[in-house]
C-alpha cells in the first residue's frame, strides 16, 4: 500500500499541477475577480508610507482591544456601512519577483496536497474507479467550502471568484482523480 501512496502522490501532483497550469494559462475565466488596482501612481505611494510591515490588513479597521466595547462595534458598523470596505495582502517590496520559484513551491504544494489525498483515499479505498475518482473531487470540493465560502461570508471576497475557485478545484482534482485512482486500489479482500 506505501508504494501505491506514493505513486499516486507523485503521478497526482504532476497530474494536478499541468490540469492547474492549464487552467490558469489558456481559460479566459481562471483570474476571475482579480482586478488591477485603479490609480496605483497614486495608491502605491500612500500605502508604501502608510504601512510597514507585511500582513492582512481590514478596513474599516476596529481596535481589536476595545471590540466588545458598544461604542467601538457602533463606530465600526457606521465606517462598514458608509464604506469602502476590504482587505490588502501587503507586502513591503523590495525583492525579486521569480515565477520558477513560485512554481516551484506551487508545485510542492501540490505534491503534500496529492500525498495527503493518497493517504485518505488508500484508507477509504472506495471499491468502483469511478468511486475513487469522485472521492477525490469530493475532498477538493470540501477543502474550497471550508475555505472559499467563509472567506466570501467573512471578508467579501466577490462572489465571481469564489464559483470559479469552487469549479477549478472541482475539475483540477476531479480530472486528476482518474489518476489517482489508477494508481490507489482496493487491497484484495
Amino acid at each position: 500500500m506505501i508504494r501505491q501512496i506514493l505513486l499516486g502522490t507523485i503521478v497526482g501532483a504532476i497530474t494536478i499541477f499541468v490540469v492547474s497550469s492549464v487552467w490558469h494559462l489558456l481559460l479566459p475565466w481562471a483570474e476571475t475577480g482579480f482586478h488591477a488596482l485603479p490609480h496605483e501612481e497614486i495608491l502605491h505611494p500612500a500605502l508604501r508610507m502608510g504601512i510597514k510591515d507585511p500582513g492582512i490588513y481590514m478596513f474599516p479597521g476596529i481596535d481589536v482591544a476595545k471590540q466588545n466595547d458598544p461604542a467601538e462595534q457602533k463606530r465600526y458598523q457606521e465606517k462598514f456601512l458608509q464604506g469602502p470596505t476590504g482587505l490588502i495582502i501587503f507586502q513591503p517590496g523590495g525583492k525579486e519577483f521569480s515565477f520558477p520559484k513560485l512554481l516551484m513551491n506551487q508545485f510542492l504544494f501540490q505534491l503534500l496536497a496529492a500525498f495527503v489525498v493518497s493517504v485518505l483515499l488508500a484508507m477509504a479505498t472506495p471499491a468502483g474507479y469511478l468511486q475513487r475518482v469522485v472521492f477525490v473531487g469530493l475532498v477538493a470540493v470540501f477543502g474550497s467550502l471550508v475555505i472559499d465560502l467563509p472567506y466570501w461570508n467573512w471578508y467579501g471576497f466577490p462572489a465571481n471568484y469564489t464559483v470559479e475557485h469552487l469549479i477549478e478545484m472541482f475539475l483540477t482534482w476531479g480530472v486528476s482523480g482518474f489518476a489517482f485512482a489508477a494508481m490507489i486500489k482496493p487491497k484484495p479482500a
